[in-house]
Order: C-alpha cells, then sequence, then structure tokens
C-alpha cells in the first residue's frame, strides 16, 4: 500500500515538474519574441515551389521572405535550385528598389545568405550590386549594414565578383559609409569588412588605394574596429602606399594598440584579433621602401622591447611566428644606421633568449 502511495505521488511530483518545465520554456520563448515556426525544419518540394512563385509574382510577404531566407541558409540545394529558377533573382533585387523596409530586410536577409552561399556570386553581384551599393549610401542604418554584409560575402565568395562590385561604386560607397560620423558601429565594422574583402589580394588603381589609406589613417586609435586593422594590413601589402603608413604618428599609434592589449587590458590575455594584424602591418612596413625610418622609429620606442618580448614568450604560436617575422625584417635590414642602432640598444642580448624558446616552440629541430 505505501509503495503504491509513493509511486502516485513520485507521479504527481514528475507530472508538476515537467508543467512548471513546459511554463518556464514558454515564458523564456514569449520574453525572446521565438515561436515554434522559428525553429529550422526542412522545407518541402510543395513549399519550395510556393515560395519561388510567390517571389516571382512580387507578392511575397515579410513572412516568406523570412523562411525563405532560413531555408536558403540552411539547405544549399535549395538555395541552388532557387538561383536556377528565372525570376526568382530577379524579383528579389526589385524588392530592394522599394520603400517598404521590413520587406527590404527581410529580402536583404536572403540575399545575405545566397552570397554567403557563393553559388552564381557573379550573377548575384551583377543582379543586385547596384541595389545594395544605393542602398549603403541610404539614411536606413540597418539596411546599409545587411547591404554592407553581402558585398562582403560577394567579394569573399569569388574573386571575379570584385571587378563587377568595384564597376558599381561600391569601394568609395562604403568607405564614405565607414567615415560617416552618423554610422552607427555595426555599420561601419559591416563596412570594414566589405572593404577588407574587396581589397583583399586585389590588383586596384593606386588612386583608389590611396584614398582608402587616407580613410583608415582618419579611423586609427588606440581602441580601432577590428576590421580597419586587417583593411590596414591589406593595404599595407602595396608598397607604393608606405610612405602614407611611415609617419612616426601612425607607427606609434600600432605600438599604443599593441601596449594596451597586452598590458594595460583588465583581461590578461592579449586580444589576437587586433594583435595580428598590427604586427602584421609592422612587420610589411620594416620590409618596404622606407624600412629605415620604420626600423628606426619602432628601435627608439620605449615600449617596443616590452612588446617584443611578450608576443615572443606568448602561447598563441601565429604571434609568435609574426614576432619573429618582424624581427627578422629588423635585423635584416642593410643600413648601417639601423644595426647600429639595433645593438646601442642591446636588443640582441635582451631578446635573444625569447626568440630562440619562440623558434624552437615553432619548429622543435631548427635549432638542433
Amino acid at each position: 500500500m505505501e509503495n503504491g502511495v509513493r509511486e502516485i505521488v513520485a507521479r504527481a511530483h514528475q507530472q508538476n515538474g515537467e508543467a512548471r518545465a513546459s511554463r518556464r520554456n514558454e515564458a523564456l520563448a514569449n520574453k525572446r519574441n521565438i515561436e515554434e515556426e522559428d525553429f529550422v525544419r526542412e522545407i518541402s518540394e510543395k513549399e519550395a515551389k510556393t515560395l519561388a512563385n510567390a517571389c516571382k509574382s512580387g507578392k511575397i510577404s515579410v513572412a516568406q521572405l523570412r523562411r525563405l531566407s532560413e531555408a536558403i541558409a540552411e539547405q544549399p540545394l535549395f538555395a541552388d535550385r532557387f538561383l536556377e529558377q528565372d525570376g526568382c533573382l530577379h524579383a528579389l533585387t526589385g524588392i530592394l528598389s522599394g520603400h517598404d523596409a521590413p520587406r527590404q530586410l527581410a529580402a536583404l536577409h536572403c540575399l545575405v545568405n545566397l552570397a554567403g552561399r557563393g553559388h552564381r556570386a557573379e550573377q548575384v553581384a551583377k543582379a543586385a550590386g547596384a541595389y545594395l551599393v544605393t542602398l549603403v549610401s541610404g539614411t536606413n542604418q540597418q539596411l546599409a549594414s545587411y547591404a554592407a554584409h553581402c558585398l562582403g560575402n560577394l567579394a569573399l565568395s569569388e574573386s571575379s565578383v570584385v571587378p563587377v562590385l568595384v564597376a558599381q561604386e561600391a569601394l568609395p560607397t562604403l568607405l564614405t559609409m565607414a567615415l560617416a560620423p552618423a554610422s552607427s558601429q555595426d555599420t561601419q565594422d559591416a563596412a570594414l569588412a566589405a572593404l577588407y574583402q574587396l581589397t583583399r589580394g586585389q590588383s586596384l588603381p593606386y588612386d583608389t588605394l590611396r584614398s582608402l589609406a587616407s580613410g583608415c589613417l582618419r579611423l586609427v586609435s588606440v581602441k580601432p574596429p577590428i576590421h580597419l586593422l586587417w583593411l590596414t594590413y591589406s593595404l599595407t601589402a602595396s608598397q607604393p602606399l608606405h610612405n602614407h603608413f611611415a609617419s612616426t604618428s601612425f607607427l606609434n599609434q600600432c605600438l599604443d594598440i599593441a601596449t594596451y592589449e597586452i598590458f594595460q587590458k583588465c583581461d590578461s590575455r592579449p586580444l589576437v584579433k587586433l594583435l595580428t594584424p598590427v604586427v602584421r602591418i609592422l612587420a610589411n612596413l620594416s620590409a618596404g621602401p622606407d624600412s629605415v625610418a620604420v626600423c628606426l622609429c619602432l628601435l627608439r620606442h620605449p615600449d617596443f622591447p616590452a612588446i617584443l618580448t611578450a608576443l615572443l614568450s606568448t602561447n598563441y604560436l601565429h604571434l609568435c611566428r609574426e614576432a619573429l617575422w618582424l624581427l627578422a625584417n629588423i635585423v635584416n635590414n642593410e643600413s648601417v644606421t639601423v644595426q647600429e642602432e639595433f645593438v646601442n640598444q642591446d636588443l640582441m642580448e635582451r631578446l635573444e633568449t625569447h626568440a630562440v624558446a619562440a623558434v624552437s616552440r615553432l619548429d622543435p629541430y631548427a635549432l638542433r
């Protein structure tokens, strides 16, 4: 009898616990505005055809556009079939030219996911590029941010897309948005990320690169956006631009960023995403046409030995590699003045142990 009562009580407790958990999950979902339809579910052939037909007709709703965006993101085959149907991409880009901001935003979500897939990227760039550039230069920050993300995804997917976007004035438009005081941080980050993807490994006209370099110098600070530093690193790969970046003020700013990230942050771990492009920028400049002035500026900076010691001693192996690259460029500089300055600063004695340890970590057999 007692066992039967215990079972009934245990079952009641279990049911009450499940009911409380259900109510708690429902309350949390309501706070997060999550509905059952928001969870990923496979799209059927019938629903796919319905979405494609609704898109081609131009009467697709915001809810259907969101479902379309989810399907493109989660199902690669659906994205391929969608692009293969005549009129779908044209209708989707046509929504961007309207005045209904929610529909424009939902259509941008679809295009961002299509661009991220990389399928027929050149076709998407030719169809939507001009609309995206127009939205980037608009006043709606949210639309501009997603348009910039789409441009960045397109540039990342295929190198052949970059000339198409450059011809559509994407570079100056993105730079203007990044420099605009009214741009939000999200919008500025999206613009800088797109600029980095458009300039990375590309041969662009000198005038275009010079304007980008000037824009980067205006934005650099002790706490810069991460994508700004990666964009600057991409630009320093072009040696004709080194005269813009070889100034004492810019080099000191780079060293100030490294000093802050390594020694002055509350977090004892350095922010690798910032330090990596900074060290690469300095390494590029120390091996270019203005290397003598750059190396002397670095060697005479009071924080440089401590920065280099910390980089050579870090557990982040790629930072050790970048620091050794920078040190090698300075040590191998052909200028007698640089060599004398290196000796006068006693850097060889101060850095030799750390450099040997860094080389041993990167290649245990290199010094045997």
